[in-house]
C-alpha cells in the first residue's frame, strides 16, 4: 500500500517579502554594531591623543624647569619680546650655563642657548632652541662675537598655539615681557601657553633660585687664603721677636751662665 506524504499546502522556500525583511533586519544590526565600534575607536584615539599631547606639555614643562633650577650664580639671563599683530614671539637668552648634550650622534657642549618662537603655516608656533658654543652676549670676562651661527638647534614643541614669557623682577615685584639685566637674574619666569588649539590656557611659574657667582667665591676664598698666610706671617715675626728676649741676658725662666733670672728651688747654677 502506497502512502504519500506530500501536503499539497506546504511551501517549498521562503517569500521575497521575508528575504528583504530579513536583511534588512541584519543590515540594521550590523550598521549599529559598526556604529557602535566606531565610536569606541573614537574615543580611544581621542583618549590616545589627549594623552600623548600631555605627557608632551608635561616633558615640555619639566625640560624647562630643570634648566632654570639649574643656573649657575653667574649665569646671565635675557628675554626681548617681539609684538606683532596676531601674538607675541618670546627670545630668551641663557649665557654661562654650560650644556652637554649630544647632536647627530656627536657629544658637544654649549655656553648659550637660545629659547625662541617661530610662526609656522597653522597658526601657531614652535619653540626652538638653539645652542652656542661661544658667548653671544657682553659681560665682564669680554665681548661677544657678532653674527654667530649654532652649533646645533631642536624643535622642543611643534604647533604650540600660543607661548609667552614674562620675568619677575623682585625689586618692583613687576611682571616685564624684556628683561636685560646683567648681574641679577629675575626671580621667576611666567609661561602663559595654549597646547592645542581649542585648549585651555596654561599658567606655569618657573622659579631661578639665588646662588653665588662663582668667580666672587673665588676671590673670596683667594682673600682668606691670602689673610691667613698674612696672620701667619705676622705670627711667625712675633714668636721669633719673642723667643730673642727669652735668649738674652737675664730674660730665661731658668738660670742661665751669668742670667740675673729668678732662682727655681732645688735647681742649682752650674
Amino acid at each position: 500500500m502506497h502512502v504519500c506524504t506530500d501536503n499539497p499546502n506546504r511551501r517549498g522556500g521562503y517569500l521575497l517579502l521575508e528575504v528583504v525583511l530579513a536583511m534588512g533586519l541584519a543590515a540594521a544590526l550590523l550598521t549599529g554594531i559598526f556604529v557602535i565600534a566606531d565610536g569606541t575607536l573614537s574615543i580611544a584615539d581621542k583618549i590616545v591623543t589627549e594623552g600623548r599631547s600631555q605627557t608632551r606639555g608635561e616633558s615640555f614643562l619639566s625640560f624647562l624647569g630643570r634648566n632654570f633650577e639649574e643656573l649657575p650664580g653667574n649665569a646671565i639671563v635675557e628675554l626681548k619680546t617681539q609684538e606683532t599683530s596676531a601674538r607675541f614671539l618670546p627670545t630668551l637668552t641663557i649665557q654661562n650655563a654650560p650644556a652637554s648634550f649630544s647632536f647627530a650622534g656627536q657629544p658637544l657642549s654649549a655656553e648659550a642657548i637660545v629659547l625662541r618662537t617661530v610662526p609656522v603655516p597653522s597658526g601657531g608656533v614652535n619653540v626652538v632652541i638653539d645652542y652656542y658654543e661661544e658667548q653671544i652676549l657682553d659681560d665682564d670676562d669680554g665681548l661677544a662675537q657678532e653674527q654667530q651661527e649654532p652649533i646645533g638647534s631642536i624643535i622642543l614643541y611643534r604647533d604650540l598655539w600660543y607661548f609667552e614669557l614674562r620675568a619677575l623682577d623682585i625689586r618692583t615685584q613687576e611682571w616685564v615681557s624684556d628683561w636685560e639685566i646683567r648681574g641679577r637674574l629675575p626671580l621667576q619666569i611666567e609661561m602663559n601657553a595654549v597646547f592645542e588649539p581649542n585648549g585651555d590656557e596654561v599658567v606655569h611659574y618657573f622659579w631661578l633660585p639665588a646662588k653665588e657667582n662663582p668667580a666672587t667665591l673665588v676671590r673670596s676664598l683667594s682673600t682668606g687664603r691670602q689673610g691667613g698666610a698674612n696672620r701667619n706671617q705676622r705670627g711667625n715675626q712675633g714668636g721669633a721677636a719673642s723667643g730673642g728676649d727669652q735668649g738674652g741676658p737675664g730674660g730665661g725662666g731658668n738660670r742661665g751662665s751669668g742670667g740675673e733670672g729668678p732662682a727655681i728651688p732645688g735647681v742649682r747654677g752650674q
